[in-house]
């Protein structure tokens, strides 16, 4: 397949007689940058062919940035040309970039929990009730008030009308069998 000439690419554009003077230059500007178009798409994005498509939404942009301008040379045009289709490289490697998946399942294996350690959790979490069910209702308060709502051991102690350290042994002892029928 033949690369399209500048002519070919500037079929998307329609001009009104205002800007008759657009299509002569933007077509020089095109045919002088369209092989530095297609070697920066081969480098950038490792496909010359994507070179004509990027090129027909630069010139696009090109056209519609002019048309609201005063004539200017060929010099200018192809900066304003060549920016515009840079903004589509970029463009196009940040959508690349998004949905780039390099390697396979396995290499992510290890920054996932493994599953026995998560079914443990699961299964602390609703065994939580009938762990404690086996306590006291005053050792349940107690642990509820220090590990759930994290008050301080003073305030639990107050409210269990308890010394201090009679109540965080006493939680002590029973976080230990927790642990111990947990396996933790």
């Amino acid at each position: 397949m033949t690369s399209p000439s500048p002519s070919d690419l500037c079929w998307v554009i329609a001009f009104t007689p205002e800007e008759s003077w657009i299509a002569p230059i933007l077509r020089t500007a095109i045919g002088m940058e369209l092989e530095k178009a297609r070697e920066a798409a081969r480098t950038h994005l490792g496909d010359e062919h994507l070179a004509s498509e990027m090129m027909e939404l630069a010139i696009r942009q090109t056209a519609e940035y002019l048309a609201e301008r005063a004539p200017i040379g060929v010099e200018e045009v192809r900066l304003i040309l060549m920016r515009f289709y840079r903004n589509e490289i970029r463009r196009r490697q940040r959508s690349s970039r998004m949905l780039d998946c390099r390697g396979t399942a396995t290499d992510i294996e290890w920054l996932l929990p493994s599953v026995d350690c998560s079914f443990a959790s699961v299964e602390a979490k609703l065994d939580l009730d009938a762990l404690l069910s086996d306590a006291p209702t005053e050792l349940r308060c107690a642990m509820l008030l220090r590990y759930g709502s994290r008050r301080q051991w003073r305030e639990v102690a107050e409210i269990m009308s308890r010394s201090k350290e009679a109540t965080r042994k006493l939680c002590g002892r029973q976080m230990r069998k927790l642990r111990k029928r947990l396996g933790l």
